[in-house]
């Protein structure tokens, strides 16, 4: 019996110190080796500017903290679809902003819906926010994502 509860303790360290190896080595944490979603990059944990936007945005996805972070202050924006025109999102971030908004914060609640969403309009969205709240035209560069579809 004691062989038997020395062989599982020795299975158990070997397989935490492994899973604590690949952390390390990698960045990853290992959770289900069937599901290949599960061994993904974490994201970090986000920081408070003194402005009170948030950072980092992005991981490999979004960054859950993020979302949670900005949905309140975003509601219009991330209440969009893949299908929104550049005038409803123009619209959703103004009235985001309106609604106790900030210019830096007002700037993720975009990148990160457009992230989302996979919006890639022919016009500059912070152009046309810029001319509705009269604000300066770079308050917020245009998100620009890799293989957007």
């Amino acid at each position: 019996m004691n062989r038997a509860v020395t062989a599982s303790t020795a299975t158990a360290a070997m397989t935490i110190a492994l899973s604590v190896a690949l952390t390390l080595h990698r960045g990853v944490t290992p959770i289900a080796a069937a599901d290949p979603q599960s061994v993904l990059p974490q994201c970090p944990q986000i920081r408070y500017g003194a402005n009170g936007n948030v950072q980092p945005l992005f991981c490999v996805v979004d960054n859950p903290a993020a979302l949670k972070a900005l949905a309140q202050a975003g509601k219009e924006t991330f209440a969009l679809g893949t299908d929104a025109t550049p005038n409803e999102v123009t619209d959703a971030l103004v009235s985001d902003y309106k609604h106790g908004g900030t210019l830096p914060i007002l700037c993720s609640i975009y990148k990160l819906a457009a992230w989302r969403n996979r919006w890639s309009f022919g016009i500059s969205i912070p152009e046309q926010v810029a001319n509705d709240l009269n604000v300066r035209p770079s308050w917020c560069a245009e998100p620009s994502f890799p293989n957007i579809d």
